[in-house]
């Protein structure tokens, strides 16, 4: 099996530019991130003017943390509700067959 092809980048993230090595098929996920952090980070900067770039970092990385753990417990929970509508469908197709 080939070794994955690898391409290098050089992303701003924050303040500071960070060279990267990263499998190509997973490039364009390092870019969306790093636009996602600057994002974030502006946000912050603006509604919160003169605070340290640490500070600014540390509530980037907890406003981009919660929204994941919401993300993974919203989709660890998609399956079961739809298999709850599912089952409510076919339940009132029966109910409504025997009336």
């Amino acid at each position: 099996m080939a070794a994955p092809e690898k391409v290098n980048v050089n992303l701003l993230v924050g303040n500071q530019y960070q060279q990267l090595t990263v499998p190509l098929d997973k490039e364009r996920y390092f870019r969306d991130a790093a636009d996602l952090i600057n994002d974030r980070f502006n946000k912050y900067r603006q509604g919160f003017q003169n605070q340290s770039t640490d500070r600014y970092n540390a509530v980037v990385m907890l406003d981009i943390a919660v929204r994941y753990l919401q993300q993974q417990e919203e989709h660890d929970t998609l399956p079961f509700v739809q298999a709850i509508g599912k089952l409510t469908e076919e339940i009132e197709e029966v109910l409504g067959e025997n009336r």
